[in-house]
Parts: structure tokens; sequence; C-alpha cells
């Protein structure tokens, strides 16, 4: 997903996604510790602020990286909000970062027969902060709307059943969702059109 949308972006902000990749692939290999996780993303999320010139970008990039990483709990779910959120953005790096969701989907639509893993979760929170970082926060915010509202629910659920927000578990909105009913294979697309609307609804 990297490769594809990095002819459209700057150098600096293909090293910066990289980096991101980076922390969620040793995440993936080597299981870091919640703390190291969230040091390595803070830290990379101060450089997206250095690279952007914006000091809301590295609050707005760990919360969205955390936010899609979190909303990678079932098939298909991630890509499809992210790929819904680039649509709405348009130009050359939206279509590019759609199409490299579309492509990467082929493979991760339910049944998955590949999973994205942190390191992709983390690329595609980070890259939809930077898409959009040139029209202000409030597009940013509107465009992870998805993702961030999947993190809410699961956090404020384990809080209230005092777990740790960050252990892992079955108590998403989207497994709720599962639960009642909904299909596998309907749900992917029940989250891009979410995200899509929503998007493009606050923009409007």
């Amino acid at each position: 997903m990297l490769i594809a949308m990095s002819p459209w972006l700057p150098v600096e902000r293909v090293l910066l996604l990289a980096a991101f990749c980076l922390i969620g692939a040793l995440d993936d290999v080597r299981s870091l510790s919640a703390g190291a996780k969230a040091g390595a993303l803070a830290a990379a999320a101060i450089f997206a602020g250095i690279v952007t010139g914006l000091w809301w970008a590295p609050i707005v990039t760990w919360i969205a990286c955390n936010a899609v990483n979190m909303l990678d709990h079932a098939d298909g779910l991630a890509a499809s909000a992210v790929a819904a959120a680039f649509l709405g953005l348009g130009g050359d790096v939206g279509m590019a970062g759609a199409g490299a969701c579309v492509g990467f989907l082929c493979f991760n639509y339910p049944p998955a027969r590949v999973f994205m893993g942190d390191s992709g979760s983390l690329l595609l929170g980070a890259a939809i902060v930077l898409c959009t970082s040139d029209k202000g926060l409030g597009p940013s915010l509107v465009w992870i709307a998805v993702p961030l509202i999947d993190a809410v629910f699961v956090i404020i659920r384990r809080l209230r059943h005092g777990r740790l927000p960050w252990i892992g578990g079955t108590d998403h909105l989207g497994h709720t969702l599962l639960r009642i009913g909904v299909s596998s294979k309907i749900l992917p697309a029940l989250y891009a059109a979410v995200a899509l609307a929503i998007g493009l609804v606050a923009t409007a």
C-alpha cells in the first residue's frame, strides 16, 4: 500500500509513512510492549508535526494510527473505511490511496487470505492525516470519524468493565454488529458507506 501511494507523495512524507509502517512491522514480528509501541508512535508523530509544520499533526496522527489499528479487528474493516476516506478526499493522492486499499481488499475481504497487521493499519492512520493536513484539523478528524467512533466505543466499554483499553478483545462495535446478525461480508461495505457519508456531509 505504501509503494502504491509513494509516486504521488513528497519524499519526506513517504519516509515518514515508512517509519510508521516499520513500527507496525516490528510489533507484528516482535510484539512490542504497549509502552514501547506508544513511545515509538509518539516519536514518529512528532516528526509528522515537523514535516507538516502543524501543531496539531502529532496529536491527531497518534490518535488516527491507534484508531485505525483498533479498527483492524475484523476482516476488511480498516481497509474499507480508509479506502472510502481516500475516495472522498479525491485528487491524485486520494485516488492512489483508495486504489491501494481496494487492491489490498482483494485479499483481505472476508474470508481474508492476507491480514493487514499493525504495519498496514499504522501506515493508513498516518496516511489519512498527512493527506488531509493541508485542509485543516476539521477535515482530518472527519475522515477518520469511523475509526474514532469504534475506538471511543470500545475504550468506554472496557473502562466500564475495569479493563485496560489497549488489551484486545471481541468487544468492538464491529463484533457487536456481527453478533446481532450483520454478515461479515456486508460489514466492511457498511463501514465504508458510513465513512464516506460522514466525510462528504461534514465537508459539504
